[in-house]
């Protein structure tokens, strides 16, 4: 295998893990059980950046792309980012071009509106993805841009098409304000991070289905405590760090014929792609001691103790068994 090849199996490492399969399956509910239903069933997932968000939205998408016939292009999911600042102009527009019109920014919003619904039907749509929510709240002021948001519940009416909306958690605000939109999105889900209950387990589960997948020779040991909640201290358990951390540390790996990643490539991975967003936080696959910036050690290490006064340094538990021994009983 190339280095071109290893480098392409480590840029597109994807773990289907346990949260994610639960939140494709509702967004699967929505997309093929609201024909059954008077209203779409619409679904609203948030979380905080860098979480999965639109990782799962791709990841469903990905099963249901455009293609021609004869009549033209079918597109079954249609995706959009919700342009800021959102107006129904913006959003209008942005749905027309995505669906190929050539004239997607002409005409009154009544008549593009009009042309969307026909174009969806022309399309097949049977699922509508909008990225973004937040944007649906002025960020000057802070208030909730109403006047798209009932455009938007007037759309779901009129093709009875589901939605599914993402954003950050403080994208629900706009529920708050438009109960009738509300309604239509009571089945909401929250992509948190990972946290470290029950020892880290479901993050080193993760950790372990990712290193499985990795182009190297040798085994890395990722799940291991020690080294997971280097992982998990750098990250603060978000997806997009973690596989910063690992896909940056795999291409150095490689890149010098090493056989697996070890602290010296994670560290320079640290630096280049998480330090400049977390300046307060130590190298972890540097430092040592990092755990003592911590204010409540057993947050993080409910096993692991402290010894004697608070200024004295946490020791980390050393494991002898395999990963795959600790998380797969």
């Amino acid at each position: 295998m190339t280095l071109s090849e290893r480098l392409y199996i480590a840029n597109n490492v994807y773990v289907l893990y346990p949260r994610f399969k639960e939140i494709l399956a509702a967004i699967d509910d929505c997309h093929h059980f609201s024909n059954l239903k008077d209203e779409p069933e619409c679904l609203f997932l948030k979380g905080e950046t860098g979480a999965g968000k639109t990782t799962i939205l791709k990841s469903y998408a990905r099963n249901y792309p455009r293609y021609q016939t004869p009549d033209g292009t079918i597109v079954p999911v249609l995706e959009v980012t919700i342009p800021s600042p959102a107006t129904v102009k913006s959003v209008v527009t942005k749905l027309l071009w995505q669906l190929g019109d050539p004239a997607y920014d002409k005409g009154t919003i009544s008549n593009q509106t009009i042309r969307l619904i026909g174009l969806m039907k022309d399309c097949g749509v049977s699922l509508v993805f909008l990225d973004e929510f937040q944007h649906f709240i002025d960020r000057d002021s802070a208030k909730v841009l109403k006047t798209v948001s009932d455009w938007l519940k007037d759309l779901i009416l009129d093709t009875k098409v589901p939605v599914v909306l993402i954003g950050l958690p403080e994208a629900e605000t706009v529920f708050q304000f438009n109960p009738q939109l509300s309604r239509r999105f009571a089945n909401r889900h929250n992509l948190s991070p990972f946290s470290w209950e029950d020892s880290g387990r479901e993050f080193r589960t993760f950790l372990h289905a990712v290193e499985s997948q990795l182009p190297l020779i040798e085994e890395s040991a990722l799940a291991y405590e020690e080294m997971a909640l280097r992982f998990y201290y750098a990250s603060d358990g978000i997806v997009a760090y973690v596989m910063k951390l690992i896909r940056y540390g795999t291409h150095l790996a490689l890149k010098y014929g090493q056989k697996k990643l070890d602290l010296n490539v994670l560290a320079n991975a640290f630096e280049k792609y998480v330090k400049a967003d977390k300046p307060y936080k130590k190298n972890p696959f540097i430092d040592s001691d990092f755990l003592n910036e911590v204010k409540d050690a057993s947050l993080y290490a409910p096993s692991m103790t402290m010894v004697g006064a608070t200024s004295q340094k946490i020791k980390l538990k050393k494991k002898t068994t395999r990963a795959s021994d600790i998380l797969h009983k």
